[in-house]
This record gives C-alpha cells, sequence and structure tokens, in this order.
C-alpha cells in the first residue's frame, strides 16, 4: 500500500498534468509519443527504485548496526523532519551542480535537460542512474532504519510535491514579477526557495538562460551561499533544452537506461566550448 508522500505526489502529478492540458500547454508545444514515453516511464521507475534502495539501506544497517534500529524514534518530530530534510536538499544541491560540470555525472543527468519544453511531465523525467546515485534517497532510508519513519514521509512529501511545483509551464507566475508591491516579497521569498522562475531559467538556453547555475532542489539558499544564483525577475529564456542539438535526438531507451546503452556523453562545459567553436568556425 503507497504511503500518503507517494499518494500526494502523484495526486498533484496528475493534477497539473490536467492543468496544462486544459491550458493548451500541450497542444501548443506538441511533442513526440517517444518524449512522453521517457517522461512517463522515468515517473513509474522512481518509486520502484527508491524503494531497492530502502531494502539494500535496511539490509546493510541490519548487518552493521543493528544496534542503531529505531534509536532515533525518541527525537522530537521537527528536529528529526530537518535532519531529513536539509542534508537531502544540500546533497542534492552539489550532485546538481557536479553532474553540469564534470562530464562523467552529466551522463546521469543530461536526460533531464534534453526537452525542449518546459512543463510539468518532466517534473521526474531522469536517467535510471540518476535515482540510484541521489545522496538523499540513501540518507533518508537510514534515518528510517533509525525510526524517523513519519519525518521521511513528510520530508519526501515536501521535496516531492515542490518539485511539481517547480515544473509548471503555464506560466502562471509572471503576472507576480510585474506587480511592485510584491517585488520586495518575491525577491526575500527567492533568496529561501526555489522557485519556477527560478528553475525555468536552469532548463533555458541563450538570453535568460542560467544552465551553469540556479542548481537547488527545494531551498534555493544553496545556491545564495554558494555563489551559483541569477535572479532574472520572471523573465523567460530564449528557449530549453542542451546546447548540443544531438543529445535531444537520442532514443527514449537510451535516455531512460544509459549506460546499458552506450554513447558518447559530452558535459554542459564542453558542449558549449564545442557549440561556441562551430559558431566561430
Amino acid at each position: 500500500m503507497p504511503n500518503y508522500d507517494e499518494v500526494l505526489v502523484t495526486g498533484l502529478f496528475l493534477l497539473a498534468l490536467t492543468w496544462e492540458s486544459l491550458a493548451g500547454i500541450y497542444r501548443r508545444h506538441p511533442r513526440p509519443i517517444a518524449e512522453w514515453l521517457v517522461d512517463g516511464l522515468s515517473f513509474l521507475q522512481l518509486p520502484l527504485i527508491k524503494g531497492s534502495i530502502v531494502l539494500i539501506v535496511f539490509g546493510l544497517a541490519t548487518l552493521l548496526v543493528p544496534e542503531m534500529k529505531n534509536s532515533l524514534q525518541e527525537l522530537p518530530f521537527f528536529l528529526g523532519f530537518l535532519l531529513i530534510f536539509l542534508p537531502d536538499d544540500l546533497s542534492h544541491y552539489w550532485l546538481h551542480r557536479l553532474a553540469h560540470e564534470h562530464p562523467r555525472l552529466w551522463g546521469f543527468h543530461r536526460t533531464h535537460h534534453t526537452p525542449t519544453v518546459y512543463q510539468v511531465s518532466i517534473a521526474f523525467r531522469e536517467n535510471w542512474m540518476w535515482f540510484w546515485v541521489m545522496p538523499g534517497f540513501w540518507w533518508t532510508g537510514f534515518m528510517v532504519y533509525l525510526g524517523l519513519l513519519e519525518e521521511a514521509l513528510l520530508s519526501t512529501a515536501v521535496i516531492g510535491a515542490h518539485n511539481v511545483w517547480l515544473h509548471t509551464g503555464t506560466h502562471w507566475d509572471q503576472r507576480i514579477y510585474r506587480k511592485k508591491s510584491l517585488r520586495r516579497f518575491v525577491a526575500l521569498f527567492e533568496m529561501l526557495v526555489n522557485t519556477p522562475n527560478l528553475h525555468r531559467a536552469h532548463h533555458g538556453l541563450g538570453e535568460n538562460g542560467v544552465p551553469m547555475g540556479n542548481y537547488a532542489q527545494t531551498l534555493f539558499i544553496w545556491d545564495v551561499i554558494f555563489g551559483t544564483a541569477t535572479f532574472n525577475r520572471g523573465a523567460l529564456p530564449e528557449r530549453y533544452g542542451t546546447t548540443n542539438p544531438e543529445s535531444m535526438k537520442q532514443s527514449w531507451y537510451y535516455n531512460l537506461w544509459w549506460p546499458l546503452f552506450k554513447k558518447r556523453v559530452v558535459s554542459p562545459k564542453l558542449q558549449e566550448n564545442e557549440s561556441l567553436g562551430e559558431t566561430s568556425a
């Protein structure tokens, strides 16, 4: 039986898909069936991989530290939640940043950036290896072993629901940036929390695109602290995708299950250099 975090996130995901469909986004920006297949299978494989990680963590912990099982059960709920949420969110920032900066990690994350659209269907679109290397899944599994099940459910619900909201493609937030009375509040809010506008820029290329910044998952304060934050105040990117057009033409099964299906993968920085070289040539 699914936990409430899975029910909540799945419900919000389907609701957002319906909202975008009624808004005409999919009609105005049609995509090949193969692209939808990658999005859908990514969403379905996520709980399977996450569940497998939890089982592996429980098995290892039972063998290595059996005396620690349920040792944090008496911890106050809010402290337990922060103990799970903050390391998860911070580790995701660094994994995400390293994936954009280093070729060997870029292949795990590239699939999330290959769409030429920005809409909620891509919220959980990832290569299967990305889910396996996410530190937060392993950390959360260990915290559940230590007795913080309810805190873990809330943490995953918050992160998952925020991820759905983060990838909404209706541009509903554009009106907020035009209201002078809200500018100070929005500026402060974006210093702390990642928003669709900030993450849209991360997926973007060309003018107003920030492909090598805005790496945060939920809390944008990590980008502010580590110097990778760019605030574009609601300006939309020129386009979406990766700088290498060939990387957006791979088969659906390559996108989902690389490196089982191998092809040379180039990091975003190298792609930028290649594109500049081709332009100057």
